[in-house]
């Protein structure tokens, strides 16, 4: 099958999104398929007066189907009207771009592209069960449930093993510093709680993700961190990490925290589980349904500094509790979604796709 993918930049970026889309790509590649990656240069919702270009683009290379991330929406709501009809327009749905802003003009303009690129692609996938459910209550939009694997990383169970009870208490955050992710209130939990630890009690922190996406909130979170003296001497930016650097974070920490705004799925959610990671996250978007609260997480609002620094506490101080929610997560191990799990059901949402296409060309013979 010959695939055009079209995404924003390129392909090997650390986000969630982009390492969903690469890792399916690089699957579809092994397995046959020919993958052309259509990279554009994001330009706001004025890159819908580029959807007629995008659209030739796209009909040059002859492809079986093609791919749109919805990150490329504008571009897209004015690509996809104008592709020929035998040509099947997927529409990949990590979670939609208006979910994560509040109402205003703007945000009513990128709603208003987006149900067109919706209305205009022959199939939809999401990477959640929470995005189809939304988008099919929204916008009446039957969505194909393609969710992340959680096997990209390295695994050493016996690395947390080997750590001493008496040593301190690390918590990672992975993600990028966007104000969507939460971490100047992470920072805020962690001042509150410090005040509330014993005196025994060792608690650090590492913030690992890239840190140029939004330099004024990256510049905010350093500022935050330098302006607590126990923030600047237990927290550690760490920017962004290589697989391997990665894993080895996972594997010297506690617990990963998460405290997001909104979260279409959160890739670092099962990534984490996969290592054997406790959770403190919110309650946002997808998250109640792909961690569980009680057992392997504990789950409080978005925003909500000092609820976050009681979990915290508590964690840190209960020994029984974090042995408690690291067999939670352990178990949940075997039942994760894998990368080849995912692969498989990309393409046969594109296999469906085509043969439709087909079958419509066919009647209007």
């Amino acid at each position: 099958m010959r695939i055009a993918w079209v995404i924003y930049g390129d392909i090997g970026q650390t986000t969630g999104g982009y390492i969903y889309d690469r890792l399916v790509v690089e699957g579809l590649r092994r397995a046959g398929d020919a993958v052309h990656v259509v990279s554009l240069t994001p330009r706001g919702v004025r890159g819908v007066l580029r959807g007629p270009g995008l659209a030739r683009a796209v009909a040059r290379l002859a492809c079986d189907v093609v791919v749109g991330d919805e990150l490329c929406f504008p571009e897209l709501s004015g690509a996809f009207p104008r592709l020929a009809t035998r040509l099947p327009r997927v529409l990949m749905v990590h979670h939609l771009s208006s979910w994560e802003g509040a109402r205003s003009v703007r945000n009513d303009t990128v709603q208003r592209l987006e149900r067109v690129t919706l209305r205009a692609s022959d199939t939809v996938i999401a990477t959640s069960q929470t995005t189809a459910s939304r988008l099919a209550q929204e916008h009446a939009a039957h969505a194909v449930v393609a969710e992340p694997g959680a096997d990209r990383l390295a695994h050493n169970p016996n690395a947390h093993r080997a750590r001493a009870e008496s040593d301190a208490i690390h918590l990672l955050f992975v993600g990028t510093l966007t104000p969507r992710k939460g971490v100047v209130t992470l920072l805020e939990a962690l001042d509150l709680a410090a005040a509330q630890l014993p005196s025994n009690a060792r608690l650090q922190l590492t913030l690992a993700g890239d840190d140029t996406r939004d330099v004024a909130y990256a510049a905010a979170v350093r500022a935050r961190i330098a302006a607590s003296p126990w923030l600047a001497t237990h927290v550690a930016v760490a920017g962004l990490q290589t697989d391997t650097q990665l894993a080895t974070l996972y594997a010297r920490s506690d617990a990963l925290v998460l405290p997001s705004r909104f979260e279409g799925y959160g890739m670092v959610l099962t990534e984490a589980l996969a290592q054997g990671l406790p959770i403190m996250a919110t309650t946002a978007g997808a998250i109640p349904s792909v961690v569980r609260h009680g057992a392997e997480a504990r789950l409080v609002k978005a925003d909500d500094a000092p609820a976050l620094a009681e979990q915290i506490v508590r964690f840190a101080c209960d020994a029984s509790l974090r042995t408690s929610m690291r067999a939670a997560a352990e178990a949940r191990r075997a039942s994760l979604p894998t990368w080849a799990a995912t692969t498989r059901v990309v393409r046969d949402a594109l296999d469906a796709a085509v043969a439709r296409a087909g079958r419509s060309a066919a009647r209007r013979r």
